[in-house]
């Protein structure tokens, strides 16, 4: 008998947490605008059960999450290569990994524990607590949320929602996981409220109107330029943009969970389900960057060119500076971090879960769009990526993106070339789950 569970546990910091995801941010967590969760979905078939697990954070380190899924097989029957932990990407939550965006913010070791058992215990919690169920999976449609924020009047976006329906055998609607590519930042590096930012409004709108005892949760997508059509670069050295609210995230959330409820009664579920998991390494080729002691030279020299014009106020001579010292501060790391790689590889790997007849693809970074379209069009079934699907390597842009430059650009340490390994593998996973 097909089987399904759910779990949820609460991971709101204390106030003076500091918070990630905006370099600018100037403050700690002065207090809470809607909980954060570990949110846990279980499908479990007789011969395998897998989990899909998303955390309300920026991102998670693989060797994190790699602890995490160990831990959790020892706690349940289900095998570490079955589980998918993927972050929401709220920048509203507590630093939860180093790298380019916040080199001088340090991980709270004692949140991070209790970050991992939080994980563990909404897993298992999922386990214990399984239903008799029916489940299926399809997809809706939504305008006016994401905006490619690199060609704001022009660029492609991903307007599908991933949709996985779990009934029970009466037919009620328990739970939903979805899937919609978009960062969430509506809220800026002003905002010092912990908050899931509109994904969590999203859910909480699916939770009230599905009723009582119902589940939801909200995995990411290709992410990397999607946004409110906010400028990273501009976000990134505190420059505020309007409508940068609490009321325009519950808008946003809540016309993306009524994409989601207008499509669930279009999807089929059934008492049987088709499950699998499969995950291949795949080495992306990386930069080449000069040697550290330049970086830090060209840093240095930065940070002098910005307390030069700190008197002159916004001016766009000043936010040319100030951009100047994030990128040199990004470069400096990627050099210091990408040293280890002799080979000029990064391994990382790529995990499918198979569901009926989709595939869900963890991606460990932040996948342009444009990558995650060409692997839906190519092929044969239903894709569905998980942005930050399992750790974080950062910004994973399109090629052609590369020529024009910017903040995501310098953020990848990544070549071009990429992209064409990394949609070689997706299509592996594909064929090797649905033959």
């Amino acid at each position: 008998m097909l089987k399904a569970g759910f779990g949820r546990v609460c991971i709101t910091p204390s106030v003076g947490a500091t918070m990630a995801g905006f370099a600018a941010r100037k403050g700690v967590c002065s207090g809470v605008h809607d909980d954060l969760f570990a949110r846990a979905l279980i499908i479990d078939n007789g011969a395998l059960a897998v989990a899909m697990v998303s955390v309300d954070v920026l991102a998670l380190a693989s060797e994190f999450v790699d602890r995490v899924r160990q831990a959790i097989a020892r706690r349940a029957p289900i095998e570490a290569g079955r589980i998918m932990i993927a972050s929401t990407h709220t920048h509203a939550a507590p630093v939860t990994i180093s790298t380019f965006f916040n080199p001088d913010e340090s991980v709270d070791p004692q949140y991070m524990e209790r970050l991992a058992k939080a994980i563990q215990d909404a897993v298992a919690s999922a386990w214990e607590h399984r239903f008799d169920a029916r489940i299926g999976v399809g997809s809706g449609r939504v305008t006016g949320i994401g905006v490619n924020r690199r060609n704001p009047t022009g660029g492609p976006v991903d307007e599908e929602i991933g949709i996985v329906k779990i009934a029970d055998l009466s037919g009620r609607t328990r739970g939903v996981l979805v899937n919609y590519a978009c960062h969430p930042t509506v809220l800026g590096p002003d905002n010092l409220l912990a908050t899931g930012d509109f994904p969590n409004m999203t859910v909480a709108r699916i939770e009230g109107e599905l009723g009582p005892d119902s589940f939801a949760m909200y995995t990411n997508g290709a992410q990397g330029n999607i946004s409110m059509g906010h400028s990273s670069e501009l976000s990134a050295i505190g420059v505020i943009a309007p409508g940068r609210t609490f009321e325009h995230a519950t808008e946003l959330g809540f016309r993306l969970a009524d994409g989601v409820l207008a499509a669930l009664d279009r999807i089929e579920t059934r008492d049987v389900a088709v499950l699998g998991a499969l995950t291949l390494p795949v080495k992306l080729p990386l930069k080449r960057y000069p040697a550290r002691e330049e970086t830090a030279r060209d840093l240095v020299e930065a940070e002098k060119r910005v307390k030069s014009l700190e008197g002159t106020g916004d001016s766009p001579a000043y936010r040319r500076a100030k951009s100047e010292l994030l990128y040199r501060s990004i470069t400096h790391y990627h050099a210091r971090e990408t040293a280890r790689f002799t080979d000029g590889l990064l391994p990382i790997d790529l995990q499918g879960i198979r569901i009926q007849g989709a595939v869900f693809v963890a991606v460990p970074g932040e996948l342009f769009v444009e990558i995650a379209l060409r692997a839906k069009q190519s092929a044969r079934r239903s894709i569905f990526v998980v942005g930050l699907g399992n750790g974080y390597i950062g910004y994973l842009p399109s090629r052609d993106a590369y020529a024009g430059g910017g903040y995501e650009v310098v953020s990848s340490n990544c070549e071009p070339e990429f992209a064409d390994r990394l949609l070689e593998v997706i299509t592996q996973l594909e064929q090797g789950l649905i033959p």
